[in-house]
């Protein structure tokens, strides 16, 4: 009289049609949904801040070392004087605030040299505002102030005889990372 439809699966029917292969599905979309929110609230609530900076050196007149030149800067005299170059880059989406700075203490490059003067700042984009920059007992002391996000920073310091430089900062949730230049005269 009547038929009774069979909710049973034959082996004839597509795999998808199954009860148990939906809902498998089910889960295993939501549980890979539910990771990436995870993922994403962490991410914007805690971002990864990178600083990566670069320290050349060239001498200031090349191929002079015979003497017969005598350079001085405010009346002291140079024997060998350097310009040593300090490029500090944000690559990251976030700027870096100057909070970031814990207890207000500066990026720090000592140079190891007998004298040193901050020549010049210069900022990329021009419209960004370097963060402040002095040099006091042969070490640059940049900071604390903001570095916005794409801006690269360009410092000069003349100093005298060849340096060796060392970092020391204590950003805050700022990965820094010092790039190689291609300066065979720095250590």
């Amino acid at each position: 009289m009547y038929d009774v439809l069979s909710a049973q699966t034959t082996a004839s029917d597509s795999f998808y049609a199954a009860d148990t292969v939906v809902a498998a599905a089910g889960v295993v979309a939501t549980v890979v949904v539910g990771w990436f929110g995870i993922w994403a609230v962490l991410h914007v609530a805690h971002p990864r801040h990178r600083l990566t900076y670069t320290v050349t050196c060239a001498p200031l007149v090349p191929g002079v070392h015979d003497g017969s030149l005598v350079i001085s800067h405010n009346g002291t005299p140079l024997a060998d004087p350097h310009m040593v170059t300090v490029v500090l880059t944000n690559p990251g989406r976030r700027d870096i605030a100057s909070s970031a700075f814990d207890r207000g203490e500066p990026f720090r490059i000592r140079l190891a040299v007998p004298y040193a003067k901050l020549t010049t700042t210069a900022s990329e984009p021009s419209d960004a505002q370097a963060p402040p920059a002095r040099v006091r007992d042969a070490e640059l002391r940049i900071g604390p102030g903001r570095l916005g996000s794409g801006t690269t920073v360009t410092y000069q310091v003349l100093v005298d005889t060849v340096p060796t430089h060392e970092c020391r900062h204590s950003l805050l949730d700022v990965q820094v990372q010092c790039v190689n230049a291609s300066s065979p005269s720095m250590v």
